[in-house]
């Protein structure tokens, strides 16, 4: 896949630099296909395009939630006409097994597009309220221009968590894909093309670090939605709070599952796959530590050692794969030094832990047993497919401040046979999400991070309500309209928004 152009302002245009990029299939380590890297004059131009659409009150910037509704339900469906390029492009670049390639990425942004639409149906854009004299008018209104960054491990569905809410409130956009998954972008591009998303409403632009930086900091951009590592989005905050810009920032983790002496071993090991390794470990709500009390410790190190010997590694694109390649030579070689540190610092190899020599990306799925707080692997975000085993004494209270002693909080587990013993534990865990005898993921409800894994939340109605400013117009009479727009005296109109 060869392409030449940039979608910037409703069409495909040249891009300002010569410079491109190559995106390379994680099963065999060749190039699949190159793309235009844009530069800094290129992001101008998608940030002019983008204020262009936000202020045109006879187009976008005046667009009723009907007219909107309407667009992000045609957007959906040119996605899925897609579903099957996509899923295959994004199982290339990326190494997820196919099915799940497909259904985390395509299914995710035609799902979220009509989740919002159908949350937008029943938002109120102004709501009145009773004040101390006369009524409060309360309107919502676009936070404006939204830079969105997307990472490489599931590119549209974290995308789409941005696009969905962001487009039901009005805004516009400018969007930076990452690098190593750039060519599924210009897919997406094409599908609003096709389903009429007006003009400077989404544009995209392939770039490097220095000109993502170039966007962030641009006077032109309002709010800034990353997700990503730490490191980056601490950079990134830094840039927009001295601009007092809106940041959203969904950053790295180090989750754990809790086991309590009751636990159903057998809920656990069935669970594992998407708790621990989905995505080949690729994913940063994975719960890559798992704390096990004394009494179950020998019991479960043995069916985590059954339960990940017994799964094929091979080609993303073969239906009988479970852990398939990791996204790029680079991240295989960081991996595989994890490994190395965690022997070093005395974990124990239960299984995996060496070097695949295969053509590709491949790693071993590895398990650490004997693994304590002092160590590497206990701290750091390995990303890829692996976990740490420690045990406890079986108080709760031990191991709840085992689950808390990290410096991330996104997601987390508890398995006991006790239902309200279950919750409790859920309620003290100091992270965003947490699953009671299940590993889960809800688009309905909200994810947020705590601590270095992040700012704000995304996914739920409530993410909607990120993407809005509130207007509070005082009146002394109730309105004669609510929630509609006026024509101004002598104003003139325009072409509606296409529904």
């Amino acid at each position: 896949m060869e392409t030449t152009k940039l979608y910037i302002d409703g069409a495909w245009r040249e891009p300002s630099t010569d410079a491109r990029g190559t995106t390379v299939d994680a099963n065999t380590g060749q190039p699949i296909g190159s793309y235009p890297v844009g530069g800094p004059a290129d992001i101008d131009r998608a940030v002019t395009a983008a204020r262009r659409a936000l202020d045109d009150q006879a187009g976008w910037g005046g667009s009723t939630p009907a007219e909107r509704i309407a667009i992000m339900r045609r957007f959906a469906d040119a996605i899925e006409r897609r579903r099957d390029a996509i899923g295959a492009l994004i199982a290339a670049e990326v190494g997820t097994p196919l099915e799940r390639a497909t259904f985390s990425n395509a299914d995710a942004a035609t799902g979220l597009l009509r989740f919002y639409a159908d949350v937008l149906e029943r938002t109120e854009i102004e709501d009145l309220r009773p004040a101390g004299r006369g009524h409060s008018l309360v309107r919502r209104e676009p936070i404006g221009v939204v830079a969105m960054i997307a990472p490489w491990n599931f590119p549209l569905s974290t995308l789409f968590f941005k696009i969905g809410p962001a487009i039901a409130a009005g805004c516009t956009a400018v969007i930076k894909p990452a690098s190593v998954t750039a060519l599924d972008s210009f897919l997406i591009a094409e599908a609003a093309d096709e389903a009429g998303v007006p003009a400077g409403v989404l544009n995209f632009v392939p770039c490097d670090r220095a000109t993502g930086d170039h966007l962030v900091a641009h006077p032109g951009i309002d709010k800034v939605a990353f997700t990503g590592s730490t490191e980056v989005g601490r950079r990134i905050g830094r840039i927009a709070g001295e601009q007092l810009k809106e940041v959203s920032l969904e950053l790295g983790g180090k989750s754990a599952a809790l086991l309590l002496e009751d636990a159903p071993i057998e809920t656990f090991i069935a669970e594992l796959h998407d708790l621990s390794f989905s995505n080949n470990g690729q994913a940063c709500t994975n719960n890559s530590r798992i704390i096990v009390p004394d009494a179950l410790y020998d019991d479960v190190l043995e069916a985590i050692r059954a339960e990940v010997g017994g799964w094929t590694v091979g080609d993303s694109r073969d239906a009988s794969t479970v852990i398939g390649p990791v996204s790029s030579a680079g991240h295989k070689a960081s991996i595989e030094r994890y490994y190395g540190i965690a022997a070093r610092e005395g974990a124990r190899t239960i299984i995996g832990g060496g070097s695949d020599s295969r053509d590709g990306f491949f790693v071993q799925p590895t398990v650490h047993g004997d693994v304590t707080p002092e160590m590497t692997v206990f701290r750091e975000e390995l990303f890829g497919p692996a976990v740490s085993v420690t045990r406890y004494s079986g108080d709760v209270e031990e191991g709840i401040r085992l689950v808390n002693d990290s410096e991330y909080g996104l997601s987390g587990g508890v398995f006991t046979a006790d239902e309200q013993v279950g919750i409790e534990v859920a309620r003290r865990l100091q992270t965003g999400t947490v699953g009671w005898n299940i590993a889960n993921f809800d688009f309905g409800a909200p994810m947020n991070g705590r601590k270095a894994s992040g700012v704000g939340f995304e996914l739920g109605a409530e993410a909607l309500t990120r993407y809005f400013h509130y207007k509070t117009i005082f009146t002394p009479v109730v309105p004669a309209r609510i929630g509609e727009r006026a024509p101004l005296p002598g104003a003139r109109t325009g072409a509606a928004v296409p529904a």
